[in-house]
C-alpha cells in the first residue's frame, strides 16, 4: 500500500511551461554569485568557550530542572546542540544529494533550465555539508546522534518515491522548511559568535530558494492529483512530519552526556516532554503545515 502510494505520479508534460522555465531561470540567475562556505566562514574566529545557541532554543529552556545549571554547562549544552542541529542537516543533504544526483540526467533535454537549477542546488548543498564537516572537526565532539534516531520513514521516502513525485517533493518541503525556521532564530541573535551566525546566514540565504522550488514544485504536482490521492497521500506525509520533529527538536541522550550533563538519559526525557520546546517545534512546523494544508495535504 505504501510504495503504491509513493509511486503516484502526475501526467506533468515532459517539456517545462514558461512559468517553470522563468522560474528555474530566476533561480539560477540568484545562485550564480556562489562562494564556497569554507572560504565565506571566519573559522578561527568560532569561540570553542561561547554559547553556540541562543539559552531561549536550548531543550530544557523553561525547565524547572535545569535552573540548577551553571553556566558553563548551559554553553557546553549549546555548543552540543547547534551541533546536534548541524548533524541532522548533514544527513539530510546527503539523503537530498543523492537522490537528486540520481534523476537530475532525466532533465538535461526536457527540461534544461530545471537541470541547470538542480545543478547549482547541488552545488550549494554539497557546500553546505563540507560546512556542517568542518564546524563538526572544529567542535571536536564527536558524531552524537546515532542512525537509528534518524526519521526511519524519511528514509523510506528518500529511497522509494519518484523524483518527480508530489510525495518526494512534500517531503522535501518539510525537511527543508522546518529547520530554516529554526536556524532563522539562530542567526538573529547579535549575542552568538559571529562564524555561528555566518553557518545560519548562509545556509538561510540558499535555504530560501531550495525551499521556493520545493514549494513550486508541490503546487505543480497537488494541483494535477484529484483530492482523493492526496488525502491518501496524507497520513504517510503526516508521520514524515512526526518521525522528522522529533529528529530536530528533541536530541539524543548522547548529546546530553557530550554536554558533560550527568544522567542524559534523564534530560533527553525531560526534554521531551519540555511544554517550552514543543512549543517552539509546533511555531517551526506551522508554515509548512499550513502550506501543505492548502495543497489539499493535511498533515
Amino acid at each position: 500500500m505504501m510504495i503504491w502510494i509513493m509511486h503516484m505520479k502526475t501526467d506533468l508534460p515532459l517539456t517545462a511551461d514558461a512559468e517553470r522555465v522563468a522560474r528555474s531561470t530566476q533561480l539560477s540567475a540568484s545562485s550564480t554569485r556562489y562562494r564556497d562556505p569554507l572560504a565565506a566562514i571566519n573559522w578561527d574566529g568560532l569561540d570553542l568557550d561561547a554559547a553556540w545557541l541562543p539559552e531561549s532554543l536550548l531543550s530544557l529552556h523553561g525547565l524547572d530542572a535545569a535552573a540548577g545549571l551553571s553556566a558553563m554547562q548551559l554553553r557546553a549544552l549549546s555548543r552540543c546542540e547547534f551541533v546536534s542541529f548541524c548533524e541532522l542537516g548533514l544527513w539530510l543533504e546527503a539523503l537530498f544529494m543523492q537522490k537528486l544526483s540520481g534523476h537530475v540526467l532525466s532533465h538535461i533535454a526536457n527540461d534544461p533550465a530545471g537541470y541547470g537549477y538542480q545543478l547549482h542546488e547541488l552545488r550549494e548543498e554539497v557546500g553546505h555539508s563540507l560546512m556542517f564537516l568542518e564546524l563538526h572537526r572544529r567542535a571536536g565532539l564527536g558524531f552524537m546522534t546515532p542512525p537509528d534516531r534518524r526519521p526511519a520513514l524519511a528514509r523510506w521516502f528518500a529511497r522509494l518515491a519518484p523524483h518527480d513525485s508530489l510525495a518526494f517533493w512534500a517531503a522535501i518541503l518539510i525537511g527543508e522548511d522546518v529547520p530554516d525556521r529554526f536556524a532563522r532564530a539562530i542567526t538573529a541573535d547579535p549575542a552568538l559568535p559571529e562564524p555561528v551566525r555566518a553557518i545560519t546566514r548562509l545556509h538561510a540565504r540558499e535555504e530560501a530558494r531550495h525551499i521556493a522550488y520545493a514549494r513550486a514544485m508541490v503546487h505543480e504536482r497537488a494541483a494535477r492529483l484529484p483530492a482523493w490521492r492526496k488525502r491518501a497521500l496524507a497520513p504517510l506525509l503526516g508521520e514524515v512530519m512526526r518521525q522528522f520533529l522529533r529528529s530536530c527538536f528533541f536530541p539524543a541522550a548522547s548529546t546530553y552526556r557530550a554536554a558533560g550533563l550527568a544522567d542524559p538519559g534523564f534530560w533527553a526525557r525531560a526534554a521531551r516532554a519540555n511544554p517550552h520546546r514543543i512549543a517552539l517545534m509546533h511555531r517551526c512546523a506551522a508554515p509548512a503545515r499550513t502550506f501543505l494544508h492548502a495543497q489539499g495535504i493535511p498533515v
